[in-house]
């Protein structure tokens, strides 16, 4: 502390000059900012990838290049295990250590499950020019990161001292299904486990991981946010949905009619989602979005039962992928985008919210899934050209989204 002796008429006051103002932190660069925080680098390299696998869908269905491997194949591992696994690596890694409270994941735990999954991701791209068999290479690397990433959540279950683990627990089981999905898509280049490798990472892995964070969080946001909302959901919810989902994946898996299973999603889920009683009017737009968004799946589900249903009767409503879109476009990405949303916000320092310019962005995701729902129910109005549509309409969403967001993620 440096001090200066004033004369003053003879006397000497002794002036004590001390500095209030803290040092300056050291400096960083844009990607050393990325890279600081689990969200940060996990979301955004989801982004990075959900544009770049489906311009190249929408590529590939414009005639303009040819993927050496099945659409089928290439669409549905793709946007699962590398688009949408980031966006729950970000989230989970960020919201378990609270959940559990334990420390959060150190950069050195959780940037190789990055490099790995998105370096997977670029090999899987290159690859889907040669054959399904090559691909095989790309997916044990995302499966390693894959891997990696279920025993750094699993660490912080069993180091946790907390007595209420029973969403985690669910999570950990929904990671572990995803786990043999993983194998099963690896498996299908010799052996026929395509139908059920689909159906259990769609459903049991990636259906039940969004149910499990939105069943959560959205009545919990609701509680904290609105007053007079109370929480009022069944104990035993999940656990009646992960049987109704298994029953669906061996009965599909078998090319059995799943009507029983549909119909007991769709029961389930809607009486559920009524007994929530959500409460939309009163809620800031950064909530009711996602209120809005969990209502997708009765439409997902209803379509099945009724699709289900007319097989039964000998008159086959053939709806395409339009129930399964209700659930992917319509649900995953509404809550995608808005818990993402929330997260970057709400880890900058800012205040969670969805300004008018969020809102249109939601808005756009509504009408992304409603086209393709329509375009599976009639394919004879313009089918590749709704599509293309929806590809773009991905494209844009997020490369708004990103236009307003993602700068937040490179900012110390």
């Amino acid at each position: 502390m440096p001090l200066s002796m004033q004369p003053t008429e003879g006397l000497v006051v002794v002036v004590f000059v001390s500095s209030l103002t803290p040092p300056e932190p050291p400096k960083t660069t844009a990607l050393q900012n990325l890279a600081a925080q689990p969200h940060r680098i996990f979301f955004f390299a989801g982004v990075v990838q959900s544009v770049l696998f489906v311009a190249l869908i929408g590529l590939q269905y414009a005639g303009l290049l040819s993927l050496h491997v099945s659409v089928g194949l290439y669409h549905a591992y793709a946007m699962t295990f590398i688009v949408f696994t980031q966006f729950f690596a970000g989230f989970l890694l960020t919201t378990f250590p609270r959940y559990l409270s334990r420390p959060a994941a150190s950069p050195k735990a959780y940037l190789p499950i990055a490099w790995m999954i998105n370096g997977g991701g670029l090999l899987f791209i290159a690859l889907s020019f040669v054959s399904e068999i090559a691909l095989v290479a790309s997916m044990l690397v995302i499966l390693a990161g894959y891997v990696k990433l279920c025993l750094l959540l699993l660490e912080f279950q069993t180091k946790s001292t907390v007595t209420n683990k029973t969403d985690t627990t669910w999570m950990l089981r929904a990671f572990a299904l995803g786990l043999v999905g993983q194998i099963l898509f690896i498996a299908d280049p010799f052996l026929p486990t395509y139908a059920l490798a689909l159906g259990v990472s769609f459903y049991l892995y990636l259906f039940f991981i969004v149910l499990i964070v939105s069943q959560k969080m959205m009545p919990f946001f609701a509680a904290n946010t609105i007053i007079g909302y109370t929480m009022n959901k069944s104990k035993h919810f999940l656990l009646f949905v992960c049987v109704a989902l298994m029953l669906k994946v061996i009965l599909e898996a078998l090319s059995i009619n799943a009507f029983v299973a549909d119909s007991a999603l769709f029961g389930i889920m809607t009486y559920e989602l009524l007994k929530w009683r959500l409460p939309f009017q009163k809620s800031p737009a950064i909530l009711w979005v996602l209120f809005l968004s969990i209502w997708w799946v009765p439409v997902g589900f209803g379509l099945f039962v009724v699709q289900d249903f007319s097989a039964l009767v000998g008159h086959a409503i053939y709806l395409e992928k339009s129930p399964l879109h209700a659930l992917a476009l319509g649900y995953f990405t509404t809550v995608l985008v808005g818990f993402g949303t929330r997260v970057i916000l709400g880890h900058s320092g800012r205040t969670p919210k969805a300004d008018a310019y969020a809102v249109t962005l939601f808005g756009l995701i509504q009408a992304m899934a409603l086209i393709r729902i329509l375009a599976g129910i009639f394919p004879q109005f313009g089918y590749l050209h709704a599509v293309l549509t929806v590809a773009v309409l991905w494209i844009v969403i997020f490369g708004l989204w990103s236009k307003r967001y993602i700068h937040i993620l490179f900012e110390k």
